[in-house]
């Protein structure tokens, strides 16, 4: 049995690795206007020595996620000496790492076969890939969803203040990661809390709550210093977007049911491999195993589970009450492991039952399936790699790598939305190496290149070379990139 559990955990860990690496090594990952700023950003911390107190916007006008996120991305930056590949290595490490803990976590206090669970679904999962190497703020959230969890079962277990110190620190930090999944799970947790006769009993202890909120005041302490700095203008921007008829249209209550059910099975969903819907349909089985929580499971497991169903259940009522349509499908991101939780303590209570343990091994036997099937599908699969994502603007400043000569060139920009933040990396990038001059934004020797990126408004596009390219000059040259990107230059008469 040893060796069958670790020929498993090979499989396992070997996708795992594999459907998040390559498209690091193909430069296929996502590269867009926030991962050209942030980058940027972390580059402008270690050039001008100056901390943010606050980090990317959100989605409302004036109120911004936690400055963590920059100071996370500063950590890949030293490392890798701002290599733009080296983000996401950097946010991979960490994701493995997270995984592998929770994975060990499982497997001590759970069992061997519901921590392979657990980490077989991550493994394939068409969520859980995505976020280990989508280089955004939200994607942290989750990580830190499962030190919730962790503190979560040992609150239950031990009932000492460290826990509730730990369950404070990851609560602040998915609301400086992901500040809509914040205002989500943050009012839940009190409530859920309050519903639990042996964890109200720790409130009696002013240690205790001191314990709590000395956790979350770590994470969100650097907002706290912008808005007294600032005469709360967070928080004034927020209250103004709820109290704003102009910044919201409420949809009747049977459209947002409707919606947050959609939204709800997305993030169900997303857990699978391609988010296939047999297999979404077949592991709602397992979360059966929940009804079996009158069984002899140990107390800890127990409660963990039923806080974190309430915990999911509260959530989604909470979402109802917001009438307006999510506007992003990130916004309760991590959720996703409170599902996946649920649903490995189901699978665990069924391979505890002796009755029907054997649905439990059938369940797991088509976990690791579908890790050798994705794998075997994918490494046989002959296919071209893409040009898009860092792949595709790399190779486009790599052309004025290659026909500059390590001479001064002017070069315009035009890239939805506006502010060419990814290629503004990546010429820093390569001129930082002296591989490059970086551009001046006006004619030099008579001639500047036009990078115009494919906009689907055709006329947004006509409207910016009117405004920028000279009636003097005429085209001398067009280079043409398979994503519909081009080089033009012009050259004055």
């Amino acid at each position: 049995m040893k060796k069958v559990s670790i020929a498993v955990f090979l499989i396992i860990l070997i996708a795992f690795v594999y459907f998040r690496v390559i498209p690091i090594l193909n430069q296929t990952v996502p590269y867009t206007y926030d991962q050209g700023r942030d980058f940027l950003k972390a580059t402008e911390i270690i050039r001008d020595k100056h901390l943010p107190f606050i980090g990317p916007t959100t989605g409302i006008q004036g109120v911004f996620h936690g400055a963590w996120w920059y100071y996370f991305v500063l950590i890949p930056y030293l490392l890798f000496s701002g290599w733009p590949q080296g983000f996401y290595f950097g946010l991979f490490f960490f994701n493995l790492l997270a995984n592998l803990w929770f994975f060990w976590f499982l497997k001590k206090n759970f069992s061997l076969a519901a921590a392979f669970f657990f980490l077989g679904i991550v493994s394939v999962s068409t969520f859980f890939i995505k976020t280990a190497f989508y280089a955004s703020n939200n994607t942290l959230a989750p990580l830190f969803i499962l030190t919730f969890i962790y503190s979560l079962y040992h609150l239950f277990d031990k009932k000492k203040w460290q826990y509730l110190f730990l369950a404070g620190l990851s609560l602040g930090f998915v609301f400086e990661t992901e500040m809509a999944f914040g205002l989500f799970i943050i009012p839940a947790f009190l409530i859920v809390f309050l519903l639990f006769k042996d964890l109200r009993h720790l409130l009696k202890s002013l240690k205790n709550i001191c314990a709590f909120f000395a956790g979350m005041l770590i994470p969100i302490g650097p907002r706290l210093l912008f808005e007294l700095k600032n005469n709360f203008l967070q928080t004034r921007s927020f209250l103004a977007h709820l109290s704003s008829p102009e910044n919201i249209h409420p949809l009747l209550f049977r459209a947002v049911a409707e919606e947050r059910f959609r939204s709800f099975w997305q993030y169900w969903s997303g857990l699978f491999y391609r988010e296939n819907l047999i297999l979404a349909l077949l592991f709602l089985l397992a979360l059966s195993g929940l009804i079996l929580l009158k069984n002899k499971a140990a107390f800890p497991k127990k409660n963990t589970s039923l806080f974190v169903l309430i915990l999911t259940l509260i959530i989604f009522v909470f979402s109802l009450l917001y009438k307006n349509s999510f506007f992003w499908s990130y916004y309760l991101d991590g959720i996703q492991y409170l599902f996946l939780f649920l649903m490995t303590a189901g699978f665990y209570l069924i391979e505890k039952n002796k009755k029907i343990s054997l649905f439990a091994y059938l369940l797991l036997t088509v976990v690791i399936g579908t890790n050798i099937f994705a794998l075997i599908k994918d490494v046989s699969g002959k296919k071209n790699v893409s040009l898009v994502g860092l792949r595709a603007d790399n190779k486009i400043v790599s052309y004025f790598v290659e026909n500059t000569k390590h001479q001064y060139f002017c070069l315009k920009i035009y890239t939805p939305p506006v502010i060419p933040y990814t290629y503004m990396y990546l010429l820093s990038y390569y001129a930082d190496r002296q591989k490059i001059l970086y551009p001046k934004g006006d004619f030099y020797n008579n001639q500047c290149y036009y990078l115009i990126d494919k906009d689907e408004y055709q006329f947004r596009v006509d409207k910016w070379r009117d405004e920028n390219i000279p009636k003097n000059s005429k085209l001398n040259k067009t280079v043409k990139f398979e994503n519909g990107s081009r080089i033009e230059l012009w050259v004055k008469n």
